[in-house]
């Protein structure tokens, strides 16, 4: 086979250190908070979304980093708040999926990432505007340490939100997780393995992406085996973001019969940004079947 196309991230790792260098913490901070200050849009659908059927024709990005906050707010304008609690695990404090809902919905929550600057700036955002009900912790998630964190830090069983975004053991901490019952799950997919495959990456405590293969191909898991994961845990797919990123599910026990369950084939979209650098469908394939993901 070819060579597995690599994608410079050479510019973001000078920008990083430019930003640790020559910007002040303070400033830091102050930039963040400007940009949680935006005005939501009101108009909604956007009208680009009207003839798009399905979660789809609610997505727009606020604080999300693809079209999550509005498929959130759909969501949950049909089945509404109970705990307003969500974890995220993965983010990062300028835009994650759980953003919204914290500054505009009145949510707590945890966050979690390896990142300490992340972490840092983050809860120190917070504590510049009083919001002493949501925090983030810098840690690096493992089996062995996941349901700890989360009961150390007094999550709740019951939660509106749980967000996994960690580009690697995403499927085995899902499989993992008893001591929390969300009512929606968002879940990163690696859509170049495509629908027909059911498949993760080996559980790897210390998993991480560009270490394990600099391309990035290597992460995560298929939309399939997260489909097959969430009927055995009591949850439908009710879609995915239409850049190919993120799969949704709504638990079974939810009297929400305007959201339709979509099969992981209705529910798939590819990957935007590998289509977008010329690497097809068929090709992002063809890596994924080099590569030592497992059958799940």
């Amino acid at each position: 086979m070819g060579n597995i196309p690599t994608k410079k991230y050479r510019f973001k790792k000078i920008l990083k250190w430019i930003k640790s260098k020559f910007l002040s913490q303070d400033f830091l901070v102050k930039q963040l908070i400007k940009k949680w200050h935006r005005e939501d849009i009101d108009v909604w659908p956007t009208v680009d979304k009207l003839e798009v059927t399905g979660i789809n024709r609610y997505e727009y990005s606020f604080l999300s980093q693809n079209g999550e906050d509005g498929i959130l707010r759909y969501i949950f304008s049909v089945i509404g708040f109970e705990s307003r609690y969500f974890v995220e695990f993965g983010f990062g404090a300028h835009q994650c999926n759980s953003l919204k809902l914290m500054l505009h919905e009145d949510f707590n929550g945890l966050l979690m990432d390896g990142s300490s600057e992340q972490c840092n700036i983050f809860n120190l955002a917070c504590e510049k505007i009083e919001n002493n009900n949501v925090k983030a912790v810098s840690t690096f998630i493992s089996l062995t340490n996941l349901e700890t964190l989360l009961v150390s830090n007094h999550v709740p069983p019951k939660i509106d939100f749980l967000c996994i975004d960690v580009d690697g053991n995403d499927y085995w901490f899902w499989e993992a997780l008893t001591c929390i019952e969300p009512r929606v799950v968002c879940i990163e997919y690696n859509s170049g393995i495509g629908t027909s495959h059911s498949w993760s990456i080996p559980y790897q405590s210390d998993f991480e992406r560009f270490s394990a293969h600099p391309s990035g191909f290597f992460a995560g898991t298929s939309l399939k085996a997260i489909e097959s994961l969430g009927i055995k845990k009591g949850y439908r797919l009710i879609g995915c973001d239409s850049t190919g990123t993120n799969a949704f599910f709504l638990r079974d026990d939810i009297d929400a019969k305007e959201i339709k369950t979509l099969s992981c084939e209705e529910a798939f979209y590819p990957h935007l940004n590998w289509l977008g650098r010329g690497i097809s469908q068929d090709r992002q394939l063809q890596i994924m079947q080099s590569l030592p993901y497992v059958e799940v």
